[in-house]
């Protein structure tokens, strides 16, 4: 049986693709993004945002097990417990207001 070969250019390789493909699996088709006109600015997306908490080791193993045994990611499972403890703060304290502090746009500015 023949090693597969792959294209030498960094650009074009995918480790994902080449194991679907090794594996006799279809690859997926991409889609071609269109690029935006000089004239147009694209913004960035909002509706996610880093977080990073430090918290004991036993809890970190305790949401690392049920993301696992359920079968979620550890982020499904953290923002699950953050919804529901924001939830339970809001039903005794009232609804939390958001203010949004987001900066100018820098085409704005410069």
């Amino acid at each position: 049986m023949a090693k597969k070969q792959f294209k030498n250019a960094a650009k074009d390789l995918n480790l994902q693709d080449a194991l679907l493909e090794s594996t006799g699996h279809a690859v997926p088709q991409k889609k071609e993004e269109k690029k935006p006109a000089s004239s147009q600015t694209t913004t960035p997306d909002t509706s996610w945002d880093h977080f990073t908490v430090i918290c004991s080791v036993e809890l970190m193993e305790k949401v690392k097990a049920i993301a696992q045994k359920e079968g979620f990611t550890i982020r499904e499972v953290v923002e699950k417990f953050f919804s529901n403890g924001i939830s339970a703060y809001e039903s005794k304290h009232g609804k939390i207001k958001v203010v949004n502090k987001r900066k100018k746009n820098i085409d704005d500015v410069l």
